[in-house]
């Protein structure tokens, strides 16, 4: 329990800074300087690690949606969440940015997720955020659990699709870093 409720803390964390137009990069401005590699970089990709261990990747050309921005943090592995809990959550958030951000409109516009409890498994929102100067912004939101590791992936971009498109980069290859292959 207290696992699930770091991850659902760290989640409303970074996604209130996603959503709310703010990269965690310049949130954490003081941060120092890390040239030390990513667990897992997607080619094509500007990296930067804030302090609070939060990978952070820019777009900066047409192919990902010059401007978008995926983030991920790893965890320990935990007890996952179940799927209410998720959508629960996720109802949270959207509450909490529109109450951080004054005139945001923060939309649910889907919630996917496995239902069985085994590992390994995957929750993912997609939402809809309109700033109030009327800016859209895509986001996908998932968090990953598998017995090496679980990870919560964040992507947003003006363009749905793009943003969509950027999450399976990323969840693709975090999905093999958190979870080990099968034995035969």
């Amino acid at each position: 329990m207290k696992s699930t409720v770091l991850i659902v803390r760290s989640l409303l964390l970074v996604a209130a800074l996603v959503a709310a137009g703010t990269t965690a990069a310049s949130a954490q401005s003081s941060a120092p300087s890390v040239t030390q590699p990513p667990p897992l970089a997607v080619s094509g990709w500007r990296y930067e690690r804030s302090a609070s261990d939060l990978h952070v990747f820019h777009c900066e050309h047409a192919k990902c949606g010059a401007g978008s921005r995926v983030s991920y943090k790893l965890f320990a592995p935990g007890k996952p969440m179940t799927l209410p809990e998720f959508r629960s959550s996720q109802e949270q958030i959207v509450k909490a940015l529109e109450q951080r951000t004054p005139g945001l409109k923060a939309t649910i516009l889907g919630v996917d997720g496995d239902k069985g409890t085994a590992l390994p498994r995957m929750l993912k929102v997609r939402r809809l955020t309109v700033a109030p100067s009327g800016a859209n912004e895509y986001v996908v939101s998932a968090l990953l659990f598998g017995g090496r590791a679980s990870a919560s992936v964040i992507s947003s971009s003006r363009e749905e699709k793009t943003s969509n498109d950027n999450y399976a980069q990323f969840a693709l290859a975090m999905a093999a870093l958190v979870q080990p292959p099968a034995t035969r």
